[in-house]
């Protein structure tokens, strides 16, 4: 198993890209419950600061696109970085009129602004795809990118969180700034990694939305995102409910947990099953093990059920992002990606929505029907879709380790 970890970081520049992507992707996981923290302890209004939140959020999901897509177009080094200096300029902003007590409404503006943070693991995935490209390694790769999304979303919020409210309100933004500077401009110093921009006929041409294998995924994220912002609302009622409202933390912990386990298993071994039927598989898999979620009574199954759900995170994460590696031009990876993320935040924000409707009317226990209806969602998405996920593009070369198929094989697909 490590030895498929020693071979892909035995290449010159691996470690280090690495090291700096760990540090440039936790600003996303730590801005926005950073953002709670300070405005909640400021202000005391949990409704301006949960919208705040809200409104970067669908920023993040409207901007993400476009600044991807210029980085393609320019690269990575000359685009990130304007593009990561307006988004600290909007924080700055944010933290600023936090500290002063400024009207609340400057807020919004502000945070539209941070939205244009640049997407740190999709400009990662393109340079594993420049070094590794039709190699098993590739796969490796994406699974250490998906344990790292799963590491930083699992510790960023809970550090974002204890700064804002154990040094000072604004602490836990301020440390996510300080990170994103740091990471980002470490990620992009490292010349001999960094794919070259797209050619100018790829660059100008129409979105890479425009894909209907792209589209299918995208709006499969967006399933997803709600079953995972079902699954935060949702497990902090139901703890609330049963008089342990902290130990949510700990079920959705053993969630990443698991999730992290099973993607560094995923990475080490090699698959040979084709990839729609792979992602068909794994999101089949995830919607039924969120079904015992309407049967729990206790804290410590509900754990067991988020632990088993777990296994089948990462996996399919990985699986997505392989799809897309087939489905786009390799120049235009970065935005292929950023369209995944920017449906993962707009659905999240909706299951968060449409779970706290549930916890109002119906309850914590019953309110778990949003993440099993939409992770079932996912499925009915991903099978509608499946021809259109092996539609691989013609004048790309073959990707990822898979096996080269006849001209009959390929058009079956």
């Amino acid at each position: 198993m490590l030895g498929s970890y020693r071979d892909l970081f035995a290449t010159p520049g691996a470690k280090p890209l690495a090291a700096a992507g760990l540090l440039a992707r936790a600003p996303r996981a730590m801005v926005g419950l950073g953002i709670v923290g300070m405005l909640s302890q400021r202000t005391g209004d949990y409704a301006l600061a949960g919208a705040v939140c809200a409104v970067f959020s669908v920023s993040i999901a409207v901007l993400g696109p476009t600044v991807a897509r210029c980085i393609d177009r320019h690269g990575q080094r000359r685009a990130a970085h304007p593009a990561l200096a307006v988004a600290l300029l909007g924080l700055t902003g944010l933290v600023v009129c936090s500290g002063t007590g400024s009207t609340p409404w400057v807020d919004f503006p502000c945070v539209i602004a941070a939205g244009a943070i640049p997407n740190i693991g999709g400009m990662l995935r393109a340079r594993w795809t420049a070094m590794y490209r039709d190699s098993p390694r590739l796969h490796t790769a994406f699974s250490v990118e998906s344990v790292a999304d799963e590491v930083t979303f699992m510790i960023g919020p809970i550090l974002a969180l204890t700064l804002a409210t154990a040094v000072l309100p604004e602490a836990g933004v301020l440390c996510a700034m300080a990170f994103a500077l740091v990471g980002t401009v470490a990620v992009t110093a490292q010349r001999r990694t960094e794919p070259a921009p797209a050619e100018r006929d790829t660059a100008h041409g129409p979105s890479v939305l425009g894909n209907p294998g792209l589209r299918t995924l995208t709006l499969t994220f967006a399933a997803l995102g709600c079953v995972f912002g079902g699954f935060d609302l949702s497990c902090v009622a139901f703890a609330a409910e049963h008089g342990h409202k902290a130990e949510a933390s700990v079920a959705l912990a053993c969630l990443a947990a698991t999730s992290c386990l099973a993607g560094l298993v995923t990475g080490a071994v090699r698959l040979n099953s084709r990839l729609p039927v792979r992602m068909l598989a794994g999101m089949g898999a995830l919607a039924l093990c969120t079904v015992p979620l309407l049967f729990v009574r206790s804290l410590p199954e509900l754990a067991v059920v988020l632990m088993v759900v777990g296994v089948f995170v990462s996996p399919s994460m990985i699986t997505a992002n392989s799809l897309v590696e087939r489905l786009v031009p390799a120049a235009r990876l970065n935005e292929g990606l950023t369209w995944l993320l920017s449906g993962l935040s707009v659905g999240m924000s909706l299951g968060a929505l449409l779970a706290g409707w549930a916890v109002d009317r119906l309850g914590a226990h019953t309110a778990f029907v949003v993440p099993v209806g939409c992770a079932g969602c996912a499925v009915v998405i991903v099978l509608s879709g499946l021809r259109r996920l092996g539609a691989v593009r013609q004048e790309e070369p073959r990707r990822v380790g898979e096996p080269a198929l006849s001209g009959g094989a390929a058009a079956g697909r």
